[in-house]
């Protein structure tokens, strides 16, 4: 046993022995009933998880070896690159990683390792290859009981026709049995070999899912993210395994029989054999139990979801609109863009580049835009004194129809044939693109000419106060965000542009 697991380390740094009585995974060492005091009160190391080292003992020895610090500058790890897979320390990133891009933190990456997808993966994995293999192995231990039934039915019937027969074909008996037994014996030796190497890996699944057991319960979770790894070989090993009794058709079942010669009924001393042992194979009965759309089996870090302060803005092109009062745009499937121009009630389709595609001009105003791919289609609201949405063929570039939502309109979203825009005054709506029906969703007024955001089954709007809403799809508000006078204020310039 490790004399730091036996020994509290910080006793033993001011040369003092005491023996340990749990253990802090985070500072790597063992402390006694006076240090866990102090440890527990520390600053620095109130947060920290302990267990008692009788528990943490319990992890397996590979487990236990597993180290925290950096082998090379006996520094604690500090971050994970992605690009080479491995844990480094603040030396290691300077000397060997200071190219690598894709760096995280490294509390960010085991960050609730034991509750993530990749630890539920794992046990779900070993479960579905312990079962899979015990099915297997009972479908093999069927086939020889089925063999033996094969060979004693058999073998009654070669009694049986021998006894029909005169002593020259008693020679021919011996010599069929001899065959038959060395055909069922060849054949089980194979099954057994099979059988055995199942109970191997067996064995080895087990291991791991005690293993797995212990370490969701003591083990640190960097231990438990590097572990991972270890064990992931070991279910790739398996799976691999179980792959190739398939592809090499080793499971398949194997039945003997036998054909009696047409020429057994002729007793003549030119009679060499009274039958023949046929091998028969099919298809395995054991049903392997296998996830749907199971992916394979990858050890990812947990990583930092990203938040609003994470996003980093890069111009990476400006384009010069044509015409005057560019109310919306929003961009086709291969990266052409289109402008709606309120004050001459034009729509600009602009190629990648930002030269001009060509442009469609309506009979009424241009408010907001959005296209729907399933259907190429483009959706025109035509703000605050028609009362119709446009619907444009962009295939065709014409004019499909003209939907009459007796409102003033602007923002505007599509949801399965569902339209959902900003009613202005009159609130939010929905209309239905078949029929034309149209409903009211919310009934207070929404700031006018302002455009509305979709997400996650979600509506996000503006509303009269400068305040924003969110509301599901039928309408229901789930919170509101006040803004203060001032922002209002500033936010008004905004978003709230004069028609020219």
């Amino acid at each position: 046993m490790s004399s730091k697991l036996i020994d509290c380390g910080v006793c033993e740094y001011r040369n003092i022995n005491k023996p340990s009585v749990v253990w802090c995974s985070e500072c790597d060492e063992g402390l006694c009933e006076e240090c866990k005091e102090h440890h527990a009160a520390s600053k620095g190391s109130r947060s920290h998880h302990s267990v008692p080292v009788s528990e943490y003992q319990k992890l397996p020895t590979n487990i236990l070896a597993i180290t925290q610090t950096c082998p090379k500058h006996d520094e604690k790890y500090q971050i994970f690159c992605k690009k080479h897979d491995c844990l480094c320390c603040r030396r290691c990133v300077t000397e060997t990683h200071n190219g690598c891009q894709e760096m995280d933190v490294i509390d960010d990456v085991i960050k609730n390792v034991k509750s993530s997808n990749a630890f539920l993966e794992m046990e779900q994995t070993l479960a579905e290859l312990s079962e899979n293999l015990q099915k297997i192995k009972k479908d093999r231990q069927e086939n020889i009981k089925s063999m033996m039934e094969n060979r004693a039915k058999i073998e009654k019937e070669v009694q049986q026709t021998r006894m029909s027969i005169n002593n020259h074909l008693d020679k021919l008996q011996e010599s069929l049995l001899k065959e038959l037994f060395a055909a069922e014996k060849n054949e089980s030796t194979k099954i057994e070999n099979i059988i055995s190497s199942i109970q191997e890996n067996e064995r080895k699944i087990l291991e791991s899912q005690t293993t797995l057991g212990k370490i969701k319960q003591h083990a640190s979770d960097l231990q438990t993210f590097l572990a991972l790894k270890h064990i992931q070989q070991d279910v790739t090993n398996n799976e691999q395994f179980l792959e190739s009794l398939i592809k090499e058709k080793k499971i398949n079942n194997v039945s003997m029989s036998w054909k009696i010669e047409k020429s057994v009924e002729i007793l003549s001393t030119t009679i060499k054999k009274i039958g023949t042992i046929q091998l028969d194979t099919r298809s395995a009965d054991a049903t392997l139990t296998v996830r749907k759309n199971q992916q394979a089996q990858m050890m990812m870090p947990i990583t930092h979801a990203p938040t609003i302060d994470d996003i980093k803005l890069t111009l990476r092109q400006t384009v010069k609109t044509t015409g005057k009062h560019v109310i919306d745009c929003c961009l086709l499937p291969d990266g052409r863009m289109i402008f709606s121009c309120y004050s001459n009630s034009t729509i600009y389709v602009l190629k990648t580049d930002g030269t001009l595609d060509f442009s469609l001009q309506l009979e009424s105003r241009t408010s907001h835009i959005h296209f729907i791919e399933e259907s190429q289609k483009l959706v025109v609201t035509t703000g605050q004194f028609f009362l119709y949405i446009n619907i444009i063929d962009m295939r065709n570039r014409e004019e499909e129809k003209s939907i009459n939502v007796r409102s003033e309109n602007y923002g505007i979203v599509h949801k399965d044939g569902i339209l959902l825009y900003n009613g202005g005054r009159s609130g939010l709506y929905a209309v239905n693109l078949k029929d034309g029906c149209v409903t009211q969703l919310v009934k207070v007024p929404l700031f006018q000419r302002s455009g509305i955001a979709m997400w996650s089954e979600n509506l996000y709007f503006i509303n009269m106060d400068y305040s924003v809403s969110c509301c599901d799809l039928q309408g229901r508000v789930k919170w509101k965000l006040e803004l203060n006078p001032l922002a209002a204020e500033f936010f008004s310039c905004f978003v709230a542009p004069k028609a020219s």
